[in-house]
């Protein structure tokens, strides 16, 4: 049972992770405005919290918004626990 919920919160990960990609190169090409409303749509969830605590540390020094990237990095290392549960 344990397999099955690892193999489907990796897969979840790893969508989730396609779509924070997106989120990140959706104004660098010329995407719709439908599409790049439903990435934001898709992606907020996840984003709203690191971005809340991004505003309060000293990472709010940066001109750019960094969120996307430290949910990347946590989503490929629950991404990786997931593989190792998988393996054992």
């Amino acid at each position: 049972m344990l397999h099955y919920i690892a193999y489907c919160l990796n897969i979840f990960f790893m969508i989730l992770e396609i779509f924070v990609l997106l989120y990140l190169i959706k104004n660098m090409l010329p995407f719709g405005m439908a599409f790049k409303g439903l990435i934001d749509i898709l992606t907020m969830p996840a984003l709203m919290p690191i971005q809340k605590i991004v505003k309060y540390s000293v990472l709010k020094c940066f001109k750019t918004d960094i969120s996307p990237y430290i949910l990347l990095i946590v989503l490929f290392y629950l991404g990786n626990i997931c593989s190792y549960l998988m393996e054992v």
